[in-house]
C-alpha cells in the first residue's frame, strides 16, 4: 500500500468536473478529520489559470511544483479524492499556504 498524503501535499488525480481530461494537481487540505482518513482526502484544485479569485502558489512550494508553469489554487473548487485515484505526488506547499486555502474554502461555505 502506498504512503498516505497529508495537509499541504499536492498530488495528481482525475478531475471529477472534467470527465475524460488528464489528471490535475490537487492540494490536500484535510485527511485525518475525514470519516475515512486512510481512504480519502478533501482537496482543492490547482490550475494554471490566473483568475482574479485564484491564489498564486509561487514561493509557497516547499518541494515539487513545475518550474516551467505557474500554479494557482482555486479555493472554491473542492473535491473528495479517493486514495486509489491518486496518480502520483506533485510536491508540497507551506503550512501557511495550506492553512490559508482551507480558510478561504470555508469562506465559500
Amino acid at each position: 500500500m502506498s504512503e498516505r498524503y497529508r495537509r499541504g501535499e499536492v498530488f495528481w488525480a482525475p478531475d471529477p468536473f472534467n470527465e475524460g481530461a488528464n489528471p490535475r494537481p490537487w492540494l490536500v487540505i484535510a485527511n485525518e478529520s475525514l470519516p475515512y482518513p486512510d481512504e480519502e482526502y478533501f482537496c482543492l484544485a490547482l490550475t494554471t489559470s490566473n483568475l482574479p479569485e485564484n491564489y498564486h502558489v509561487g514561493e509557497s512550494w516547499v518541494s515539487g511544483g513545475n518550474t516551467n508553469t505557474e500554479s494557482f489554487c482555486s479555493p472554491w473548487v473542492a473535491a473528495t479524492v479517493k486514495h486509489d485515484e491518486v496518480d502520483g505526488p506533485q510536491g508540497r506547499v507551506t503550512e501557511e499556504f495550506a492553512d490559508k486555502m482551507a480558510e478561504e474554502c470555508g469562506g465559500y461555505l
